[in-house]
């Protein structure tokens, strides 16, 4: 018997076709764990997984993982039309040839019997090696328990997760593929006021911190059992801001084909844990061929104005020390109903509001910073 290596050296990741968002994730999706994406419906978590569809086709040298995948869909069919425009705009070859599909998934018993039957192609490869396994949704399958809410039921469905998650895990760690799942979210259900210092209840779920999307606080789908199957979370929000698309043109990507909308909403990528990446978001837009990160210096915000007392004496702390400062005069705020700052000087650095769908944990400031952020917005240092 040989001692296996707790720490092997570094895995390949793959990207996810724009620098800023790879930023984010210190090179992209790594192989040899699980990632999930966890959001609300138009999220933007679908489109995630299809363009690693595409991307993981790359060759290594670009980011890519130069191999195969495996796209398990649970909701109906999938948006061919979609993968199609991410491929046509791909700037290297990927061909649908080189997916496999599984689709009209029954339930969790049904998915772990296809995933078994999966490995033979991860021990038996024809031509590329299969290197992204995606499941496109987990909460989908496990959600509805039917008529069945004795006990009995619960502990049947997280067993079923438990098993899934050891035998993706297993996989992972055997084969180094990168695994993807997505979830689903669900209203969190509390007295608390967003903006008081005091946490919510729902944030328990998520080591604390509050995950906000369109407005409303969000807890991911299937519990604390689950979270504890995945290895690094992502949680991807939807905003009420659009921004003007010569904005994330200059930013990051431009768009390869088709012409661009005046404008698109913004949404937030934002890691809520993981063993190797800081706390930190990422804006970004979905454009025509593929998710484009934004960057957040050249996006500003209307001056913080109608900032009550009560908001002014609860602004936030930012994730992390890494946020980036955001200037004045984004398109879209209301500044009446969506202007329910959340923001914070932190080394001369200024962070999104709560219109934005950023989740930042609760933390007091001085009411003479609260007074600078009503009246306008910290320059970065």
């Amino acid at each position: 018997m040989q001692p296996q290596r707790l720490t092997p050296g570094s895995l390949r990741k793959c990207t996810i076709g724009c620098s800023l968002l790879d930023k984010l994730l210190c090179g992209g999706i790594p192989c040899g764990s699980v990632t999930e994406f966890v959001g609300e419906a138009s999220a933007g978590k679908t489109q995630a997984c299809l363009q690693l569809l595409v991307t993981c086709q790359w060759p290594l040298d670009h980011g890519g993982l130069h191999g195969k995948a495996m796209y398990m869909y649970t909701e109906g069919d999938p948006s061919m039309k979609r993968l199609n425009a991410f491929m046509s705009a791909s700037p290297h070859q990927a061909s649908p040839a080189n997916i496999y599909w599984e689709r009209d998934i029954v339930d969790g018993e049904d998915l772990y019997r296809r995933l078994q039957d999966t490995e033979v192609i991860m021990r038996q490869p024809q031509g590329l090696p299969l290197r992204l396994l995606i499941i496109d949704s987990i909460a989908h399958l496990f959600r509805d328990i039917g008529d069945h809410t004795d006990a009995s039921a619960y502990v049947r469905r997280t067993g079923m997760l438990f098993r899934l998650s050891a035998l993706l895990r297993r996989f992972a760690d055997t084969y180094k593929l990168a695994v993807v799942v997505t979830n689903q979210v669900s209203d969190a259900i509390t007295d608390a006021d967003l903006s008081s210092n005091q946490r919510a209840p729902a944030s328990k779920h998520t080591g604390g911190l509050r995950l906000l999307s369109s407005g409303r606080e969000l807890v991911p789908a299937l519990g604390l059992a689950w979270a504890n199957c995945v290895n690094a979370r992502l949680f991807l929000s939807r905003t009420e801001v659009t921004i003007a698309s010569s904005y994330w043109q200059n930013s990051c990507d431009v768009a390869r084909s088709g012409s661009a909308p005046p404008s698109l909403p913004l949404r937030y990528m934002q890691v809520v844990f993981s063993p190797c990446l800081p706390q930190d978001t990422c804006l970004y837009v979905v454009t025509q061929t593929g998710l484009k990160g934004v960057d957040n210096a050249s996006v500003g915000f209307a001056e913080r104005q109608g900032l009550d007392s009560r908001q002014q004496q609860h602004v936030q702390k930012p994730l992390c020390s890494g946020a980036t400062g955001l200037a004045s005069g984004a398109k879209g705020l209301d500044t009446h109903n969506n202007m329910q700052a959340q923001a914070v000087s932190h080394n001369g650095l200024c962070v999104s509001n709560r219109a934005l769908g950023c989740t930042i944990p609760s933390q007091n400031v001085s009411k003479q910073t609260a007074c600078k952020l009503a009246t306008g917005v910290f320059a970065p240092g």
